[in-house]
């Protein structure tokens, strides 16, 4: 697969009987539905090629004296495809012709590139859950939905719906560039998609999964090419309607009732022609309307007896944080019991079922969507131009609970994306093309609180800067481990997005079609953003052997409170390339690429950001405690601009092969290798606004609920109002401050060096099989700001290390957390893919596929030091993925009328997912290793801790795996358990489609759609509880979704 972004190239031999090679024979392709005609000659061994062709239906002519007019049809030319095709000329006159009706070929045999072809008939007829045709692409083999394994982009401001973390073939998630018709269309700030169209909009995309050629970048696991419909010299449309009703769902596993889900799709499309076989439009448009209430949630919260400070029923002893003594059969005075404590408890319901369990459901949400979307293409003397500009909008407000805080997680969310692409190709000559596009993708919105009290309100003394200096709502940030988490969100006001020049000379010269060019991607990132404003608490039972009892003591192991995140950010990636695919013979077709990635860090233009260097003393902020130094324009020496050091020579080169290895060209042997880099998201900037004077962190460990800072004797510095602004050069400093993460100054843009090698086959005229093994090696990875290296841990003191003494025993005094991102992260991938492929044709289509895979690296940093201790299966290890997908038109039937209306028409249609679970591992919840990093694994004390999946669900809730093989660490220590070695539950889902359709007219059809999502209504469970100072340690608390239904009505014209 060449890279075409909306275009596919289309290429051949000319021949006589004899396969004696024919050169000057005049070849032309026509689109059967626009007019569209391009022209070529072959060259001396008898070869054409047409290097850019927009996608669709096509016919060939050849001509050449002496010969018959060689024509066929049924060409059909998708996104990123090389297809080829021989021709054989009979001798005879021009005016007579031989008509061929042949198929399309599946094998390819020009290039080492491996991908899958999602086409208009797969987007449009198969189930999908929400209309969101991105979601297909996890229809290829080795691609993985890593959003199922804890969503990570969830809590990010201006996150839209349909947002996905797709890994494929294990390059992680953030790895993956979406183009929408040749333009960007990521969420540059995650890395991830933005919503695709809705189907009708949606012609086809292409996923290219591993080795692409030079002219892709800006992702390492997978480019993802969308191409939008367009216009006909034909009338074509449609409108629709689709509906769901909670009464006619399952109910969800954990949830007291069903949902009461109202949801309302709505909608139409149009396209044609302004000037036939020139100029062509189309346009459509999708509403959205939800009423529902959030899915049944698990928490586990104090019992009435509790409440009053009777633990008689705990098996642990409590102790008392203050002396360290046993509570005498583990009651608690009532003196002694927090009144923050007591006002939360005011609105946090009493267990519902055994013991802690409260079960219940959370918010009304309410939903608005709205989308639309117009194209417009002229197809002319050599030109093709098109232009398309994509909106949608997206309201979800803010919900504030009565009377239970727990369901205060259902956040107001507000977020508008446009997307602009103009496309224009210009035929210079036949054999020169020149391709040029610009793209521009804006993403803006945010989200809102629902918090229906702040912490002072609760009688806690600190300030809610986010309420006074943004006028936010209150926001409670609250994780008590074993029993509850509040998180009600915060304010959130983000503006982002980029635009895209980009270039692309194509040439050919004999058997070389030879690709220059590169693109330009200027991005910006500007956010105001309460984050951490108001506060988060963490009782994890470190103080008295519970975290609910933490919780009602009234004393947090960690509390931690910032400045917010206000940022402008600013940064360009730089691309440039040079292709040669180079057919060397008629059997076997080389392909040769390099690209240039040079990477700038992107950089704040208020200059929010920081270096450090133990003992170095700012010039820009002479008050600041030495070691931290500051970038921006006036930055210090020794830190630069943009906080690391640019990589300017990232050279990647890219080779592949394909070599047909029979004559009728349905055996081919596909290879290649390359070097891909990946850009940062600029999530990853965030900690630098983290950071004294800007936006500072405080955190510190054993505080008072009441009183955080004067339980530590820190004066409280939010009273002088964090935000937006940046504070001039005689700032003052309160310290100890936290440094979230910082980047390392030689700091390396992450690589993944991929190969893969291939056999496939084609099977009569429709099926396609393949084998694959596809391995890469990650380099100069870098984990997520919570996952940075703790380079100021506590040293731990045998006999003298206390939770309450954690920040004097740390290294730089002035600091409390230091967290250096280093791109020093290792990933490793294996596998083999098996894949099955039926072209739709007499009714029928299939995918299928079986991936065999294993993924490693050492991500973690457990240890401050100890690199080796994170080796291990990565939490994205799925090692069995199997998916399967058909279109399938039911047989019909002649004779009677009336019967064949009834019989005739209908569709039965089907996904199929089984996946391995995820591995994850148990943390022991407690701070015995006394560094205060807080990411200590328990200890395992040896045999088989798994149970087996073959159990009732009840059991496996109730006891997911054999708990009494772990235990907290040893003091002094990081635990002893190995890095993920447990796996979660396995994921298996069936969504069904049965489509009738109904001819009203000759160009007019009615289709009814009844669609089952998972319609065997199989339990999905998330991984359980893993800590092991958990009460409910090995418990599974929450589900996928179960069964849905979804009815449908859509008129065809």
């Amino acid at each position: 697969m060449y890279a075409q972004y909306t275009t596919a190239s289309f290429g051949g031999n000319v021949v006589d009987s004899n396969n004696a090679v024919l050169p000057q024979s005049q070849v032309i392709v026509r689109n059967v539905d626009t007019g569209f005609t391009q022209s070529a000659t072959t060259d001396q061994s008898g070869a054409f090629l047409f290097p850019r062709l927009p996608i669709g239906s096509y016919e060939l002519r050849v001509e050449l004296p002496g010969f018959s007019t060689y024509v066929q049809s049924g060409i059909t030319l998708t996104v990123d495809q090389a297809a080829t095709q021989t021709v054989v000329m009979q001798i005879g006159q021009v005016s007579e012709e031989v008509t061929v009706q042949a198929d399309s070929p599946l094998v390819g045999t020009r290039n080492g590139t491996l991908g899958q072809l999602v086409d208009q008939k797969r987007v449009v007829e198969l189930p999908l859950n929400g209309r969101m045709a991105q979601s297909l692409v996890f229809l290829a083999a080795g691609t993985v939905d890593l959003g199922r394994n804890g969503c990570r982009i969830c809590g990010h401001g201006g996150v839209y719906p349909g947002e996905q973390t797709a890994g494929v073939n294990g390059a992680g998630m953030a790895q993956v560039n979406y183009q929408l018709d040749g333009a960007g269309h990521n969420d540059t700030y995650l890395n991830v998609n933005v919503p695709f169209p809705n189907p009708d909009a949606v012609q086809e995309f292409n996923l290219q999964a591993n080795n692409f050629t030079a002219e892709y970048g800006n992702a390492a696991g997978g480019i993802v090419n969308i191409v939008t419909r367009s216009g006909t010299n034909e009338i074509r449309g449609s409108l629709f309607e689709f509906l769901r009703d909670g009464k006619l769902n399952a109910r969800n596993f954990f949830a007291p009732t069903k949902d009461t889900l109202k949801r309302n799709q709505f909608g139409g499309s149009v396209g044609g022609p302004v000037l036939k076989e020139q100029l062509f439009y189309f346009g459509t448009y999708q509403g959205t309307r939800i009423r529902s209430e959030a899915a049944g949630r698990v928490a586990f919260v104090p019992t009435a007896a509790e409440r009053a400070g009777d633990f008689s029923s705990l098996s642990r002893q409590l102790v008392d944080p203050v002396t360290r003594q046993p509570f005498p059969n583990n009651q608690i005075p009532q003196d002694r019991i927090s009144p923050v404590a007591k006002y939360f408890l005011k609105s946090i319901p009493l267990p519902n079922r055994g013991g802690r369990e409260l079960n219940f459901v959370g918010t009304e949400q309410i939903e608005t969507e709205n989308q639309f979307m117009t194209k417009m293409e002229y197809n002319r003397h050599g030109h093709q131009i098109s232009g398309r500009y994509f909106f949608t909008d997206y309201d979800r407000p803010a919900v504030i609970p009565a009377d239970n805080i727990l369901a205060a997680s259902n956040a107001g969310n507000a977020v508008r994306v446009q997307n602009v692409s103009v496309n224009h190709t210009f035929s210079i000559r036949p054999t020169a093309l020149l391709t040029s596009t610009f793209g521009f993708n804006r993403q803006r919105g945010g989200s809102l609180s629902s918090g229906p009290f702040g912490y002072p309100d609760a009688g806690v003394r600190i300030a809610s800067a986010a309420s006074s200096a943004l006028k936010a709502p209150p926001e409670i940030v609250m994780n008590v481990t074993g029993g509850f988490s509040i998180n009600t969100n915060h304010l959130g006001d983000f503006d982002r997005g980029d635009f895209t020049i980009r270039e692309n000379l194509t040439t050919i010269h004999g058997p070389h079609e030879l690709h220059v060019g590169g693109e330009v991607v200027r991005l910006s990132n500007h956010i105001i953003n309460t984050f951490r404003m108001d506060g988060n608490f963490t009782f994890n039972g470190s103080l008295s052997g519970d975290g609910l009892a933490d919780f009602l003591l009234g004393r947090a192991s960690t509390f931690v409170q910032g400045g917010g995140e206000f940022k402008d950010l600013k940064g360009t990636r730089w691309g440039f390339f040079a292709q040669d695919n180079w057919r060397v013979n008629e059997r076997l077709t080389v392909n040769l690429g390099v690209r240039w990635d040079p990477y700038y860090p992107y950089y704040d233009r208020q200059g929010r950001v920081v270096c450090f260097q133990p003992g170095a003393k700012s010039q820009r902020y002479p008050n600041a405690p030495a070691g931290v130094l500051y970038g921006g324009d006036n930055h210090d020496p020794g830190c630069p601009v943009g906080g690391s050091d640019a990589n300017v020579w990232n050279i990647a080169p890219r080779t592949g092969f394909a070599y047909r290895l029979t004559d009728d060209g349905k055996t081919s042997l596909r290879g290649g290798f390359g070097h891909f880099y990946t850009p940062i998201q600029a999530s990853a900037f965030n900690p630098f606004t983290n950071i004294a004077p800007f936006a500072p962190g405080f955190s510190f460990d054993g505080v008072s609920f009441e009183d955080p800072f004067g339980s530590v004797a820190v004066r409280n510095p939010f009273p002088e109002q964090y935000g937006p602004r940046v504070p001039g050069a005689e700032a003052t400093f309160v310290t100890p401050t936290e440094l979230r993460a910082v980047f390392s100054q030689d700091f390396r843009t992450p690589l993944l060096a991929a190969w893969n090698l291939s056999l496939e086959r084609q099977i009569a005229t429709d099926w396609v099989f393949r084998v694959a093994y596809i391995g890469n090696r990650g380099i100069y990875f870098f984990g997520a700001a919570e996952n940075s290296r703790e380079i100021n841990p506590a040293i731990y003191v045998p006999g003298a290390s206390t939770v309450a003494n954690t920040q004097a025993r740390r290294r730089y005094q002035d600091y409390s957390r230091i967290g250096l991102s280093e791109s020093t992260n290792i990933t490793k991938y294996n596998s083999v893919q098996v894949n099955a492929e039926k072209r739709f044709g007499k009714g029928l289509a299939v995918l299928a596929s079986y991936t065999f895979s294993r993924k490693l690296d050492d991500y973690g940093w457990t240890t401050p030091d100890d690199r080796r201790f994170d080796d291990g299966l990565s939490r994205e290890d799925v090692p069995h993925n199997f998916k399967f997908s058909n279109v399938w038109q039911l047989p019909q039937i002649g004779g009677d009328r009336v019967l064949s209306k009834v019989v005739n028409g209908w569709m039965l249609n089907s996904m199929v997912t089984w996946q391995s679970g995820f591995p994850f591992s148990v943390s022991s919840g407690r701070d015995n290793s006394f560094t205060g990093i807080n990411r200590d694994r328990a200890d395992f004390l040896g045999g088989n801790a798994d149970l087996g999946s073959n159990r009732p669900d009840g059991e496996m809730v109730a006891q997911y795996f054999d708990t009494s093989k772990f235990v907290p660490n040893a003091i002094g220590t990081f635990g002893n358990s190995g890095k993920n070695m447990l796996r979660g539950p396995q994921y298996f889902n069936t969504d069904v489609a049965l489509l009738k359709v109904t001819n009203v007219t000759k160009s007019v059809g009615l289709q009814f759609r009844a669609e089952f999502f998972n319609i065997l209504n199989n339990v999905n469970f998330n991984t359980p509880n893993s800590n092991v100072s958990s009460a409910q340690f090995g418990r599974i608390t929450s589900a996928l979704d179960p069964r849905i239904l979804q009815f449908g009505l859509k008129l065809l014209f």
